[in-house]
Parts: C-alpha cells; sequence; structure tokens
C-alpha cells in the first residue's frame, strides 16, 4: 500500500505542537510519540531521547543483509510556530483543511509537510526494495522554532552515532517556485546581543541638564552610526579578514535565482535596495556578513512631549557571519569597537544571548576525498539527476541568508555535510497566518524521494 502522505500530513498539523508555548507541552509530545509510533509501524526502530525541553525522535533502519551502499541520516523538526495573529487566519490554524490547490495549516510548509514528503518517498522505496542496501534514520526534534537548545548536547552525547552514516539531509529550506527548485549549500551564522549605554543615575530635566551631561541617546546614535561606513560597508578592523572571494561558478548560480528587484522593491514600497561595493544585493544577502540593528529604545515613548534626557537606553543588535568567520568572534568585534567608541562619560554594557550560531558551506562541486565525501558528491548528482526529472528544471544551488545553527554544529561536532533541498516557496506564508503547502509539490516531492533513493541504492 502506498504511503498516504497527504493524510499523514494532516494528521501531524492536528497536534498544537508549538514548542514556544508551554502550556502546549503536551501536544509536543504527543506529536512526538505519534511520530515515534508511526515510524515503528513503518519498521523503523523508533525511541524518544528526553531532553530540558522537548523530546528528541531517533528512527533508524538498517539494511537487511550484507553490507550498506549507503548510510543516510534525515533531519527535521515536528514543532512548529505559534499562529498569532489567530484572527488573520481563514481556516483553523490545527484544523488542516484542502482547497484551493493546497493543504492549510500551521506547520504543513514548515516542516511537517516537506518532513512527511521524505518519509513517503523513502517508504514507498523501502517497500518495493525492503533488501535495499541502505541504512538509514531519521533525527526529528521538538525546539527548532525556539532555537534548537538541546540539539549541541544531543549532537555531542550521539556523536558516535551521528557521525556512522555518510551525510545528513533535510528539506528545511526554500526553493523559488513549485518547477524551479534550490538546493542550499550555506548558511549564514547569527549572533545577536543587547547594548545598554548608561548615563546619569536617574532620569534628569533637559532644561536643568541639557548641554551639561552626555545625553545616552546620543552616545547610542553615534556609537551605532559609526559601526558602518557611506558604503554600506561594516567599519570595524578586521570584520571582513578571510572572507575568499566569490567564485564565478557561484555568482553565475545567484544570476539564475528569480531574484526580481523591481517587484522586491514594489513588494516593500521602497525605492533603492541597499547595494555594497562589488555585490549585486542578491550576492550580499547570500555572502556577506552584516551587522543590523533590530531594536531600539530609550527615553519617553508615550504621547505628546516629556522633557527628559533618560538616565539609559539600548538597542539590539543582530550580526550574521559567513564562513570562515566564526560568529563568537565577529560578535566580540563589535563589541570591542562599540566600547572604544563609547564617549567617557557614559558606560556600556552587553547583554548576550543563547541564540548564536556559526555559519555553514558545502561545495557541492569539491573532489571527493574518502568515503564519505564520495557518497555526498553522488547524492548531490543523483539529486540534480531526479529534480530536473521530476521538476523540469535543473536545481539552483545557492546559500541562503538566513540561518541553521545547527548544520554547523553537525559539522563541526561529527564532520558529516548537508544535502538540503528547499520544498516550500516564499508563497506558502512560513510563520505567518494561513500558511499552507502546495498539493502538486507533495506529488512531485514524494516521487522525487523515492527515485532519488533508488538510484543513489540500487545498482544501475
Amino acid at each position: 500500500m502506498k504511503f498516504d502522505t497527504l493524510k499523514f500530513i494532516s494528521d501531524l498539523v492536528k497536534f498544537e505542537s508549538v514548542s514556544a508555548d508551554s502550556s502546549r507541552a503536551c501536544e509536543v509530545r504527543k506529536c512526538a510519540e505519534f511520530l515515534k509510533d508511526a515510524f515503528s509501524g513503518f519498521g523503523f526502530e523508533a525511541s524518544l531521547f528526553e531532553t530540558p525541553g522537548h523530546p528528541i525522535l531517533i528512527a533508524k533502519r538498517d539494511c537487511k543483509s550484507g553490507s550498506p551502499r549507503v548510510r543516510v541520516l534525515c533531519y527535521g523538526h515536528y514543532d512548529v510556530q505559534p499562529v498569532d495573529p489567530v484572527g488573520k487566519w481563514k481556516t483553523p490554524p490545527f484544523e488542516p483543511v484542502v482547497c484551493g490547490g493546497k493543504v492549510w495549516g500551521r506547520g504543513t510548509a514548515d516542516n511537517k509537510g516537506p518532513t512527511s514528503c521524505v518519509i513517503g518517498g523513502l517508504v514507498n522505496f523501502l517497500e518495493e526494495n525492503p533488501d535495499a542496501p541502505i541504512d538509514v534514520a531519521f533525527m526529528l526534534e521538538g525546539e527548532e522554532e525556539i532555537g534548537s537548545p538541546s540539539m549541541s548536547d544531543f549532537i555531542k552525547e550521539h556523536s558516535d552515532f551521528i557521525s556512522g552514516y555518510d551525510f545528513v539531509m533535510l528539506s528545511d529550506t526554500s526553493s523559488a517556485s513549485l518547477d524551479q527548485l534550490v538546493v542550499t549549500i550555506g548558511l549564514r551564522g547569527t549572533g545577536s546581543f543587547d547594548a545598554v549605554f548608561k548615563g546619569a543615575n536617574t532620569d534628569v530635566h533637559s532644561g536643568m541638564f541639557g548641554g551639561a551631561i552626555y545625553n545616552p541617546i546620543q552616545a547610542m546614535t553615534e556609537v551605532c552610526g559609526s559601526l558602518h561606513s557611506p558604503d554600506g560597508l561594516v567599519n570595524i578592523d578586521g570584520f571582513y579578514d578571510g572572507l575568499a572571494k566569490l567564485s564565478d561558478w557561484e555568482r553565475a548560480e545567484i544570476r539564475k535565482s528569480p531574484f526580481n528587484e523591481t517587484e522586491i522593491k514594489r513588494h516593500l514600497g521602497i525605492k533603492e535596495l541597499y547595494s555594497q561595493p562589488g555585490h549585486t544585493p542578491s550576492e550580499a544577502l547570500r555572502v556577506l556578513p552584516t551587522v543590523e540593528f533590530v531594536g531600539i529604545g530609550g527615553g519617553y515613548q508615550g504621547e505628546d512631549s516629556k522633557s527628559v534626557i533618560p538616565s539609559e537606553c539600548f538597542c539590539k543588535i543582530s550580526c550574521r557571519t559567513v564562513p570562515p568567520q566564526s560568529t563568537k568572534d565577529v560578535v566580540e568585534k563589535v563589541k570591542s569597537a562599540m566600547r572604544a567608541r563609547t564617549p567617557s562619560q557614559i558606560k556600556v554594557e552587553f547583554i548576550d544571548y543563547d541564540s548564536c550560531g556559526d555559519p555553514y558551506f558545502v561545495d557541492p562541486k569539491a573532489t571527493p576525498s574518502d568515503a564519505k565525501s564520495a557518497a555526498l558528491s553522488k547524492a548531490f548528482a543523483k539529486m540534480e539527476e531526479c529534480v530536473e526529472a521530476v521538476f523540469g528544471n535543473k536545481p539552483i544551488y545557492l546559500r541562503e541568508g538566513a540561518s541553521i545553527p545547527l548544520m554547523s554544529q553537525i559539522k563541526k561536532i561529527t564532520g558529516l555535510d548537508c544535502l538540503m533541498l528547499g520544498l516550500f516557496t516564499p508563497q506558502d506564508n512560513l510563520h505567518a497566518p494561513n500558511e499552507g503547502f502546495s498539493l502538486e509539490m507533495i506529488e512531485r516531492a514524494v516521487k522525487y524521494y523515492g527515485m532519488f533513493f533508488e538510484k543513489l541504492v540500487l545498482p544501475q
């Protein structure tokens, strides 16, 4: 019997597995238990591993005879984003509805739908080829949407198990459209912190003290304004040290991406996109590091005016990094620059956050140097062949501007690289009301994964 992918997705969506909402912890666990039971029914050895947060599911199936030709570890997550604002949803977010060529509901595209497509393609393949020489496992977590706080320790504790596979495969990245899939070959790292600027020990009257003391807001804006030069580059010594020049091949791949500047400007309501010397906006958001101000506060925020100089103010900063940068080192360089540029009359303090991850890059054209890299190279080749056969076009190989810190952790701890094929598209409303996943994408993706495993594993 063929795997009913749409039903499986719908069953998963019914679980309100919002990892950020402690009141829904039972729903997150129920979703994990549902998946455990499902994998057991597929003939996998499935177990839930407890963490300080939500459980991690490991489901594995070893080849039944002889030595495996390939060992594949599939990653995904079963937790979802909150559904706020609920009033913007056209259908109940946890009651899956099929209409208009999509299945609608929270998690349909991120990541219950794509993960179900991987499961569906593999289960169908194994049903037809029960003795296929493949060891395969799934590692599904319930905390991806809150930064995967338990995964780093889990990977360290189970590094021998994870490193026994040849590569990691996932579908938690985006593609341009149903007809133009994207293979993600790189992800920027991310590091965030707050900078708090402190002046007097209390708010003071701007008439009585204005001009006699340094205003923390003035100091903060001066410091923040100094972090970028007029051409848009980050103005910090050593910030770009070690960055490699963008290759001609990768630049050509980026040009293939449907990055329509006119449409983006219209959609965002802006006159011009930001550009940096030597790079188009599409290139910059993929291959250049950034320092971004993502929040700011201080002083009176109510109606009308209040003539007061605040005792302190703050800004929130998010850094994006690219190989070979260390995110921790970059964050420290930014802090050091801010500290050095803060006027002596003002004190600056920093508040760090745990959501810090290094960048990741894998070269699909690299020459294999060992058995694992040879398996990965073959997987890239078969993936391209199968994507073209099922979706009508070869995939584009792109870095993403966003971050999945887990990928760099896996590489650093186990040495494994990742094969990332995007299945959701910009039209799927990730993290927003009215999330949906294309029925045609589901059908094609299941067919693709069945073909991919066949060509990867069986003699041709």
